[in-house]
C-alpha cells in the first residue's frame, strides 16, 4: 500500500496525499506499491543570482515533495541548486533509480529550449554567451534517458515554462550554434512507451506564477492528486480545468502519454477491517452499558464512517447520551462508545446491530453485533475489562522493550528492523504509525508503510527499512502509538550506514553506487579486500560489491583475478564494470592490449549512460582510436559525460576546442570547460587552465594566476603540475629563481610518474657539475624517466635514455647501489637478467618506483 503522511491544508479525513504517483499494472490492473519501488526527483529553483527570481518554485516543490513522500515515493529534492548542486542532486537520484518500478521528475523554475531540447537552468546560470548552455545548464533528456533504462514507468512534470529572460539568443549545442526556441516556452517531448510527459502549459507557451504561494499548476495538481482512487489521466483533466479557470484561459496544461496501464495517485487499500460477527453480553436492567465492540480500521489509518443499518428491537442504543436512529452515520471511533440500556428487557433476549463501515475510497465492509441480555453479564464484562487492561499493560511493556537504534545498510535493499514479536496477550492490539522517516522506505513485508498507517501485531516483526542513498549519518525516527492513545509511544531510530566495501572501494560517479567513491590509488587493499569479500558473501545479489571487490583486487595488483571478478560483475548487471573491463584491454592489464576491443566494450557502457564509458567511447570515436571516427557522436557523448560532472570529459572538451582538434579552434569555449572543471576542484583542470595563463594561449598571460593554479593542482596530486611549477622556479618565470624549490617540485613530478619531471630533475643534476653525487642523482632520474616513459603520451625520442648513456659508469654504479638498497633480495632476483648497466638501472628504477605504490591512476 502507498506510504501516507499528514499534509497540511488538506481535509482531515484525507491522510493520504499524493502528487505525481506512478502506479502501473500488468494488463488492465493497476500496480500498487507492493509491486516495486517508486523514486522521484523534485527540483525547484526560485532565487536566481542574475536571472529574474521566481516567486513560487521553491514553495511548489516543498509541497510536492511532501505529497510524493505521502504517496510512497523515495524523494530526492533540490531547492535553489546551482550547477554543481544540480549535478550532485541528479547523481543521488540516479543512484536510487536502479530497478525502480516507477520514476518521476518534477521541475519548477527557469527552463530553456535550444535546438529542440529542454534544459534545466540552475540558480547560478547567466546564459549571456553562446558557451553558457553546455556548461551552465543540464539537459532534461539526460535524466529522462537514465530513467527509461532503470525504471519501468516514467512520469515527467514540468512547471518550467516561464518567460525567457536570457540575453544570448544562440548557444553552442555540440557541433552546432543553435538559436533559442522561437517560442518562449519549452519544446514538446515525445513520450516513449510507458511514459507520461506533463507540461504546466502548452509546448512553446508561457506558464504563469499566479498570485499565491504556489503556481496555479502546482496548487491544482496537489489538490487533485490528493483525491483517492482516481486514475492519473482523470486527475490531469481536472488539473487542466482548474488551471484554465484560475488563469482566465491564459494557461492550458498539456500532457503527452504513452501509458499502457492505469495509473493511480492513491490506489485504494484493502477494504476496512471489521469483525464480521461479534457477540457481547449486557446485564439485565442496566441503564447504560458500554458495548465492548472491536473498532474497525484500515491499513492507511483513514477516517472511517459507520452507518447503522439495523438496531436492536428492544432496549435503547445511545451515543454520547443521545439515542441513535436507524440509518445514523457516526465516526468509526464512536462505534466503541455506543451504550445499551437493557431496562425492561428480559434475560436471554438477543438484539442485533447491523452496520456498514465505509472508507474514503468508496469501499465498504459490513459487520454485525449480537447483544445478549444476561443475568451474569456483569461478571463477563468485568472479565473482559480485566483482559483489556492486561493487553494494554503488555502492549505498554512491549513498546518499552523496542530497540532504540537500528543500523541499516544503504544500497542492499530493505533491511530488517529486527523488532520482537508482540506478546500473545496483546496480539489483538493495533499500532498506529505516528512518525515516519522522511527519506527511505518503511515496509511491513511487501507493503509500504506511511504516516498514519495502522499495523497489526503480526506486522511489527516484519518491519524493514530501506534507507535513501546519501543519507549516511542521518538518523530517522519511526514512532509507534498503540491503539489506546493513553499509552506512551515508542520511537525506533534508524541509522543508515555504508557497508565497509562502499567506504573502501566505491568508484567515483558510479550511478549504481551509493557514495562519492575513491580513485584507484586511494584504495587500500588491506581494508578493501576483506571488506568487499565479506560484502559479496553477505549480499550475493548486489553486483556493486562484486565490482568493488574487483577494484580492490586491482589495487592489490592481482589483475588476473580482478579481470575475472569484474567480468562477473558486468555479467551481473553492474554498468561501471563494463568501463573497468574496457580499461583493462586499453592498458593491456592481464589481457593483450587491444584498442578495438576496449572501444567496443566501452560502447556498451556508454549505451547505459555510465559517465566514464561516455567519456571513453566518446573520446575513441572523436579521435578514431580503436573504432571508426565519428566526431559528431563522439562530441555529444563527451558532452553527456560532462553534464554528469565527469571532469575528464570537461578536460578533453577543453583541449579539443582550445587547440582546434578536428574543429575550428575556439579558445573561449575550451577555457569554459577548463573553468567548469576548476569549479569542481579537478586537479587536471587546474593544471590545464594554469597552462593557458602561463603561456597566454587563449587568454592573456597571467603568471601569478598560473602559479596559483599549478600549486593547487600539485597539492591535489596532479602528476604534471609539479614539473610545471619546478620549471617556473628553475627559470625564474613569475617568481624569483629558486633552485631548491625547483628541485622539490621536479622530484615530486618524477615520483608521480611524470617523464618530464624526472628528465628535468636529471638535467639539473647533470648541470650541477662533475661530482659523483650529482652525476649519480642524474643517473637515477634519467633511469626513472626512461622507465616511466609511456608510448603515445611521453617522449618518442626518449631523450632520457640517450642522456643516460653519456654518464660515466661510476655514477651509474652509485645509482645502482641506491636503487638496490630499496629492494629485497627476492625482489632483485625477480628482475630480468641483462648485461647492460643502463638496462639494469631502468629495471631497478621501475621496480623501486612501483614498490612505492605510485598514483598509477593519474595518467
Amino acid at each position: 500500500m502507498p506510504k501516507f503522511h499528514h499534509v497540511k491544508r488538506l481535509c482531515a479525513y484525507l491522510l493520504i496525499v499524493a502528487a505525481m504517483l506512478l502506479s502501473v499494472g500488468t494488463a488492465s490492473a493497476a500496480i500498487t506499491e507492493e509491486s516495486g519501488r517508486r523514486v522521484a526527483l523534485v527540483i525547484g529553483n526560485s532565487v536566481y543570482k542574475t536571472l529574474p527570481s521566481l516567486p513560487n518554485p521553491a514553495n511548489d516543490v516543498e509541497e510536492v515533495a511532501s505529497t510524493l513522500r505521502a504517496a510512497g515515493f523515495d524523494v530526492t529534492i533540490g531547492v535553489n541548486v546551482d550547477r554543481i548542486g544540480l549535478e550532485d542532486t541528479v547523481r543521488r537520484f540516479l543512484r536510487s533509480t536502479s530497478n525502480a518500478e516507477a520514476g518521476l521528475i518534477y521541475y519548477s523554475g527557469h527552463g530553456i529550449q535550444v535546438g529542440g531540447q529542454n534544459f534545466i537552468v540552475p540558480v547560478d546560470a547567466t546564459l549571456e554567451t553562446p558557451y553558457d548552455v553546455e556548461t551552465q545548464t543540464m539537459p532534461l533528456d539526460l535524466i529522462l534517458n537514465h530513467l527509461k533504462q532503470n525504471s519501468r514507468v516514467q512520469l515527467i512534470f514540468l512547471d518550467a515554462c516561464r518567460n525567457n529572460p536570457f540575453n544570448a539568443q544562440k548557444f553552442w549545442m555540440a557541433e552546432k550554434l543553435e538559436p533559442v526556441g522561437a517560442t518562449r516556452g519549452l519544446a514538446r517531448i515525445d513520450s516513449d512507451l510507458g511514459s507520461l510527459i506533463a507540461f504546466s502549459t502548452e509546448p512553446g507557451q508561457v506558464a504563469l506564477d499566479g498570485s499565491g504561494a504556489l503556481s496555479p499548476y502546482s496548487e491544482s495538481f496537489i489538490k487533485r492528486a490528493s483525491e483517492p482512487n482516481k486514475e492519473i489521466r482523470q486527475v490531469l483533466t481536472d488539473v487542466r480545468r482548474d488551471v484554465i479557470a484560475m488563469t482566465g484561459g491564459k494557461q492550458v496544461p498539456w500532457e503527452n502519454s504513452s501509458l499502457t496501464d492505469s495509473f493511480y495517485f492513491i490506489p485504494a487499500p484493502p477494504p476496512p477491517s471489521v469483525e464480521p460477527m461479534q457477540q457481547v453480553s449486557v446485564p439485565e436492567g442496566a441503564a447504560a452499558t458500554k458495548l465492548p465492540i472491536a473498532p474497525p480500521h484500515d491499513e492507511t489509518g483513514s477516517a472511517l464512517l459507520v452507518t447503522l443499518n439495523q438496531l436492536p428491537k428492544t432496549g435503547k442504543l445511545s451515543f454520547d447520551g443521545k439515542p441513535v436512529d436507524q440509518g445514523a452515520k457516526i465516526p468509526a471511533a464512536a462505534l466503541t462508545a455506543l451504550t445499551y440500556d437493557s431496562s425492561g428487557v428480559a434475560a436471554g433476549t438477543v438484539g442485533l446491530i447491523g452496520y456498514t463501515v465505509s472508507d474514503p475510497y468508496g469501499q465498504a465492509t459490513q459487520g454485525v453485533v449480537a447483544i445478549t441480555v444476561s443475568a451474569d453479564a456483569g461478571a463477563k464484562l468485568a472479565q473482559l475489562e480485566q483482559e483489556k487492561q492486561v493487553r494494554l499493560a503488555d502492549a505498554d511493556a512491549y513498546l518499552k522493550t523496542l530497540p532504540r537504534d537500528v543500523d541499516t545498510t544503504i544500497g542492499v535493499g530493505p533491511v530488517e528492523a529486527g523488532l520482537p514479536v508482540v506478546p500473545a496477550s496483546a496480539t489483538e492490539m493495533t499500532f498506529k504509525v505516528a512518525a515516519l522517516p522522511d527519506k527511505g522506505t518503511l515496509r511491513a513485508g511487501d507493503r509500504v508503510i506511511g504516516l498514519g498507517h495502522v499495523l497489526e501485531s503480526a506486522d511489527i516483526p516484519l518491519l524493514s527499512y530501506e534507507p535513501q542513498i546519501g543519507t549516511e549519518n542521518q538518523p530517522f525516527a519511526l514512532t509507534l502509538q498503540a491503539a489506546n492513545d493513553d499509552l506512551p509511544p515508542a520511537t525506533v531510530t534508524f541509522k543508515p550506514v555504508l557497508d565497509a566495501c562502499d567506504t573502501s572501494a566505491a568508484a567515483p560517479l558510479d550511478l549504481q553506487g551509493v557514495t562519492s567513491g575513491k580513485l584507484p590509488n586511494e584504495i587500500d587493499p588491506a581494508d578493501a579486500l576483506p571488506a568487499c569479500t565479506e560484502a559479496v558473501k553477505a549480499y550475493p545479489k548486489v553486483a556493486r560489491f562484486v565490482y568493488q571487490l574487483g577494484r580492490a583486487q586491482l589495487a592489490n595488483r592481482d589483475t588476473k583475478t580482478a579481470f575475472a571478478t569484474i567480468t562477473k560483475a558486468m555479467d551481473a548487471g553492474h554498468v561501471r564494470a563494463i568501463q573497468e573491463l574496457s580499461r583493462l584491454y586499453e592498458f593491456g592489464a592481464s589481457v593483450p592490449r587491444d584498442a578495438a576491443k576496449a572501444s567496443e566494450i566501452a560502447k556498451g557502457g556508454a549505451a547505459k549512460g555510465d559517465p566514464f564509458a561516455l567519456h571513453s567511447y566518446g573520446k575513441a570515436l572523436y579521435h578514431g582510436r580503436g573504432t571508426k571516427a565519428d566526431q559528431q557522436l563522439g562530441l555529444r557523448l563527451m558532452l553527456q559525460a560532462a553534464d554528469l560532472g565527469h571532469t575528464y570529459a570537461m578536460n578533453e572538451l577543453g583541449y579539443i576546442f582550445l587547440n582546434g582538434v578536428n574543429v575550428p579552434a575556439d579558445p573561449e569555449r575550451g577555457i569554459r570547460f577548463y573553468e567548469a572543471g576548476v569549479q569542481r576542484n579537478d586537479i587536471y583542470s587546474l593544471n590545464n587552465l594554469a597552462l593557458v595563463y602561463r603561456f597566454g594561449k587563449g587568454a592573456p598571460e597571467d603568471l601569478p594566476k598560473a602559479l596559483d593554479l599549478f600549486t593547487r593542482a600539485a597539492e591535489g596530486g596532479q602528476p604534471y603540475a609539479p614539473t610545471n611549477l619546478g620549471r617556473m622556479y628553475r627559470d625564474g618565470i613569475g617568481v624569483v629563481a629558486d633552485k631548491a624549490e625547483a628541485v622539490k617540485w621536479l622530484e615530486m613530478g618524477a615520483e608521480r610518474g611524470d617523464y618530464w619531471g624526472a628528465l628535468d630533475r636529471a638535467m639539473l643534476a647533470k648541470q650541477e657539475g662533475a661530482d659523483a653525487d650529482s652525476l649519480a642523482t642524474a643517473a637515477r632520474y634519467f633511469a626513472l624517466a626512461t622507465a616511466i616513459n609511456m608510448p603515445g603520451s611521453g617522449d618518442p625520442k626518449n631523450q632520457a635514455k640517450a642522456e643516460l648513456k653519456t654518464l660515466p659508469s661510476a655514477a651509474k654504479k652509485k645509482a645502482e647501489k641506491a636503487f638496490v638498497a630499496e629492494l629485497t633480495a627476492q625482489e632483485q632476483k625477480a628482475l630480468p637478467k641483462t648485461k647492460s648497466l643502463d638496462d639494469r638501472l631502468v629495471q631497478l628504477a621501475k621496480a623501486t618506483w612501483v614498490k612505492r605504490n605510485p598514483r598509477y591512476d593519474l595518467f
